[in-house]
């Protein structure tokens, strides 16, 4: 059993999450609520849960800044927010589990599962140090991307990124002066995370940062060339949208 805490400003939001977890997540016990920051401070170190699901803002405090206050962040996080704009591309970067209210079952059921996984890593220091880092770096290209393998992780710029590719369940991240990085998660995944900030799939084996794009080869149906020297397959169906871009971009 996890021991779980809820932080809303609403008690209405309170009483709907506590509900479903009590019918769907027999694996967590709710062990306190709070409904303000500095409530939230005295249960989180008073009850010292192993999760904290977190309304991403709280009376005149983010959760962010409440994570930043306190001494040890020794349990792991799902934000909670309203806001379908809030931050949301910065917790995808991040590796931060998050919901959307009003929360549905499916996505809390695959969000507690993944934070099941997470706290047999221990990588939440590594992640709200990059969700911090992201939520105030303005410029994209000094962005991060949490990759997270079996041995380590890696906190990687988004500039760095030269291409992805698809390898059944698992993704290669071509990384400059890291080389290759391999990550247990599918490219769709990732094509969805990254599509905001300059990257574009052009295969079903392939995702490409345009910032490493030097050129175009025609021949043989067409295909990129990034800085590293490699050429990638442009498909077909890839191809008009590709070419609208590359006009653009060149």
């Amino acid at each position: 059993m996890h021991r779980v805490v809820i932080v809303d400003d609403e008690e209405q939001a309170i009483k709907d999450l506590a509900g479903l977890i009590k019918l769907y997540c027999p694996g967590l016990e709710l062990v306190a609520t709070a409904t303000s920051s500095d409530e939230a401070m005295e249960v989180i170190y008073r009850e010292q849960p192993e999760i904290v699901f977190l309304d991403i803002q709280i009376d005149a405090k983010s959760g962010i800044e409440l994570l930043q206050e306190m001494d040890q962040v020794n349990f792991e996080v799902v934000f909670v927010t309203a806001h379908q704009h809030y931050a949301i591309d910065a917790l995808r970067l991040s590796a931060v589990d998050y919901l959307l209210k009003p929360v549905e079952v499916d996505l809390l059921l695959n969000s507690v599962s993944r934070v099941s996984e997470k706290l047999k890593q221990s990588n939440l220091k590594s992640n709200l140090d990059t969700l911090i880092h992201n939520l105030s770096d303005t410029n994209i290209c000094k962005k991060k991307l949490v990759l997270s393998t079996m041995e380590m992780v890696h906190l990687v710029e988004l500039n760095d990124i030269v291409w992805c590719k698809s390898e059944t369940n698992y993704t290669k991240f071509k990384v400059v002066e890291q080389g290759n990085i391999i990550i247990s998660k599918t490219l769709k995944e990732y094509a969805e995370q990254l599509s905001s900030f300059g990257f574009l799939r052009i295969h079903r084996s392939y995702l490409i940062n345009l910032k490493h794009l030097v050129g175009f080869d025609k021949r043989e149906g067409g295909s990129v060339v990034m800085s590293d020297g490699e050429k990638l397959p442009v498909a077909i169906r890839k191809r008009d949208e590709f070419m609208k871009i590359f006009e653009q971009w060149k």
